[in-house]
């Protein structure tokens, strides 16, 4: 009986100390609101630890640019933000469309320092964002430069008639630091 008691307050211990850990999880979790001006606000969750910042000119025409930094920016996401009818132009991008604009951009921009000769076009899918991104290594990387990073994520998202292109800077292509990027991305949504 005494043997069954110690085992069921183990138990009990047990489910308190993962009950507190999933608490303190989601606490460390924060919501960013990237204001748009008149087409909205765009919202994306990051870990508390994170940053969130207005990197645009705010000059016309010119999309907004925000940056999320990890802390000691071990990865950043660049987010150039657009939405439909952007610029007085009739542009609504499908993903037929982002994945000719990914590829093009891959293909243009990093694929002549890439250590891969051929990439791969991958989906994006959050709860309220769908997009299309590419994955390439950096050959020409040199680890003494601070805040550069040896793999570039390079894609484009769309959220309602919110839209636009990132890059995801990591030093890790399939590991933890992409992993945790990904997860922020797929937290995109628009504010209701």
């Amino acid at each position: 009986m005494r043997a069954c008691f110690k085992q069921l307050m183990f138990i009990i211990a047990l489910a308190a100390v993962f009950g507190c850990t999933r608490v303190t999880q989601a606490q460390s979790l924060k919501t960013n609101d990237l204001n748009l001006a008149k087409a909205g606000t765009l919202q994306v969750v990051t870990p508390a630890d994170w940053t969130a910042k207005y990197i645009g000119m705010n000059q016309p025409d010119q999309e907004p640019m925000f940056d999320l930094h990890a802390p000691s920016n071990t990865l950043v996401i660049r987010l150039y933000v657009r939405w439909d009818g952007f610029g007085g132009k009739s542009i609504k991008p499908d993903e037929a469309a982002m994945g000719s604009i990914v590829s093009n951009s891959v293909v243009t921009q990093y694929m002549n320092r890439a250590i891969e000769k051929t990439f791969n076009l991958e989906k994006l899918h959050g709860p309220a964002v769908t997009g299309i991104y590419a994955r390439v290594t950096d050959s020409k990387w040199i680890p003494i430069e601070e805040d550069t990073y040896r793999n570039i994520c390079e894609g484009m998202f769309r959220c309602g008639n919110i839209w636009g292109n990132f890059n995801l800077l990591t030093n890790d292509k399939d590991g933890p630091g992409f992993k945790a990027g990904l997860k922020v991305l797929e937290s995109l949504h628009r504010k209701r």
